[in-house]
């Protein structure tokens, strides 16, 4: 099989040919159908701190966003069979320790990562844990099933933001970002702005139903969103943060309305500085911070809305490229141009 391998402890990958893995107990051969390059495979080809402090060893494969057909499945497997279509999980939970026994599978305190701490999706074959394997619905299309694991953590963010009939303020319109907005409009939103510094991915942002739109390199976001929301209640009821930026999740600090919700997606490795007081306890601020996907609950919600037609990922999916094709894929990734980034499989 073909298959993008990280072989060096520098930038870049190899695109090498390989057997096809063997499923062990409890594992799954899948044949990929689609595979999507997400923000942390470009840490790993960037070979940054969290890819080394995270990957166990080279040659390695990254890749955990994909959707596939079943064509072997190891001794032990109960409830997926050859044929079926099927999406990766990438948090492996143990099962066994105290997150795990107390409803918590996705913050497991043994946890193994698809594409991350074993090998992942982006080859033609991969082995998948049967813990971490979901079964389509047969409606799904192989993209639409591609894009289950990331909508995961914007869904959840949009539900626990309660978002129905308020001010909703998303920074960052990357994929994340755009799935976002997409659920807080489904979910009733009184009024969304999209803030980006890219006027390609504000355009998208709008297709997926923001209602207002702020570039932070030619405005004052601050003051955007405060006159965007005088009638709201002097501030937006609820922000998301998706892009990373500590200095923008500093400002929405600062904007925020008193009661309100803040949902952070985006991670960074930098300090942020907080005012405890004014910050959250006179505001009596929420704050909540997502890692993955209640399994299988957020599943089960997401792929309702997309089987219902209510959902859509095409305005999100803005290039496709054969494996062959991973150095143009990476460099439009690298330059965060459009959204989504999807690997076809003949």
């Amino acid at each position: 099989m073909k298959a993008l391998v990280k072989t060096r402890e520098e930038k870049g990958f190899e695109l090498q040919e390989m057997a096809v893995p063997q499923p062990g107990e409890k594992e799954i051969l899948v044949k990929m159908h689609r595979a999507a390059i997400c923000g942390s495979d470009i840490k790993i080809y960037k070979w940054d701190a969290f890819a080394r402090s995270i990957i166990p060893s080279l040659p390695f494969i990254p890749g955990h966003e994909c959707a596939g057909e079943v064509v072997e499945v190891g001794k032990g497997v109960k409830n997926i069979k050859v044929g079926d279509k099927v999406a990766s999980e990438t948090h492996i939970p143990c099962g066994q320790c105290w997150q795990c026994q107390h409803g918590r599978p996705h913050t497991c305190e043994n946890m193994q990562l698809f594409g991350h701490t074993i090998n992942g999706c982006f080859a033609e074959y991969a082995v998948i844990p049967e813990v971490s394997t979901r079964k389509l619905p047969p409606t799904l299309s192989w993209e639409e099933g591609c894009m289950l694991e990331p909508m995961g953590i914007p869904y959840r963010a949009a539900e626990k933001g309660e978002v129905e009939g308020e001010a909703v303020v998303v920074i960052g319109c990357g994929p994340i970002g755009q799935f976002a907005i997409g659920f807080c409009h489904i979910l009733g939103a009184e009024r969304i702005i999209a803030v980006d510094p890219k006027e390609e991915r504000l355009r998208i942002a709008r297709s997926m139903g923001a209602d207002f739109f702020i570039n932070p390199e030619t405005e004052s976001v601050t003051k955007a969103v405060q006159e965007l929301t005088v009638s709201a209640g002097r501030g937006p009821g609820v922000v998301i943060e998706a892009s990373g930026s500590v200095s923008a999740l500093r400002e929405a600090l600062d904007y925020l309305r008193v009661g309100g919700r803040l949902l952070i997606l985006g991670q960074s490795q930098s300090p942020l500085e907080i005012k405890v007081s004014p910050d959250i306890v006179f505001k009596e601020a929420q704050i909540y911070g997502f890692f993955g996907r209640e399994i299988w609950d957020t599943w089960e919600k997401t792929e309702q809305l997309l089987v219902s037609g209510r959902m859509k990922v095409d305005p999100v999916i803005t290039h496709r490229f054969s494996l062959e094709e991973y150095q143009k894929a990476f460099e439009k990734a690298l330059k965060g141009e459009g959204g989504k980034i999807v690997f076809t499989f003949s």
